[in-house]
């Protein structure tokens, strides 16, 4: 494993990940690691960052968060990070579409609607997200205290763009999750048995599909179709 002080992206190459079978230690280096939190800082997700050949898999990056204990606490403060300014883009963007929205109703002499409905702290909505992301269930996460309400996420994933990506990240971490639970019981069928794993193996696979994401179409954007331009 390499030091901490070896040189950043900023001051030398990245080298391709080494891809290549058999047994090493880890292929991870603080070069690759300053590269991908770089890129996530910058508001890609996990998955365009290892679609990208050079990079290391989806589950390469899962297995550096636990095994680098220092890489997985800053990519975890990062993606909290990213997501809080998400939310807040997000509502800057939804409140502004709002203004327009109203002071083109008012120049059409159309009806205002009800007005803005009751607020939902940010920190409610992200401890929804980090449940999320550690395996639980929409309901699971809904229901412990001080989180949001699923009316209020769903709502969100339609209308805040932000939220939305925010929200299928955490959905990614959810199901890579499961996966890697599917591959201990995988790992664990010499120790425990064929049967055993084998229901083990299916319990995984029928909770990730229970858990597949709701998404909707972006209603922000149906809503700015919706209504004509400023002229």
């Amino acid at each position: 494993m390499s030091d901490r002080n070896t040189p950043s992206r900023f001051t030398s190459p990245v080298p391709w990940m080494d891809k290549a079978p058999g047994f090493k230690d880890t292929a991870f280096t603080w070069a690759m690691g300053d590269l991908i939190l770089g890129r996530v800082m910058a508001g890609e997700t996990m998955k365009a960052i290892t679609a990208d050949p050079r990079m290391p898999a989806y589950c390469t990056v899962y297995r550096w968060a636990k095994v680098v204990p220092e890489f997985g606490d800053v990519l975890r403060e990062a993606r909290v990070l990213l997501a809080a300014m998400r939310i807040s883009n997000a509502d800057a963007r939804r409140q502004a579409f709002r203004e327009w929205a109203s002071e083109g109703r008012r120049r059409d002499g159309r009806r205002r609607g009800g007005g803005k409905g009751p607020s939902v702290p940010a920190a409610a909505l992200e401890a929804v997200l980090q449940a999320i992301r550690d395996g639980a269930s929409m309901l699971e996460a809904t229901q412990a205290p001080g989180a949001a309400s699923s009316k209020a996420i769903y709502s969100r994933v339609r209308g805040c763009p932000g939220f939305r990506a925010a929200f299928e990240d955490a959905c990614g971490w959810r199901d890579l999750t499961l996966w890697m639970a599917a591959e201990r019981a995988i790992d664990a069928c010499c120790t425990i048995g064929i049967q055993a794993a084998a229901a083990r193996l299916r319990a995984a696979g029928a909770r990730r599909g229970r858990l597949t994401p709701r998404l909707y179409r972006d209603g922000a954007a149906e809503q700015a179709r919706r209504w004509r331009a400023p002229r």
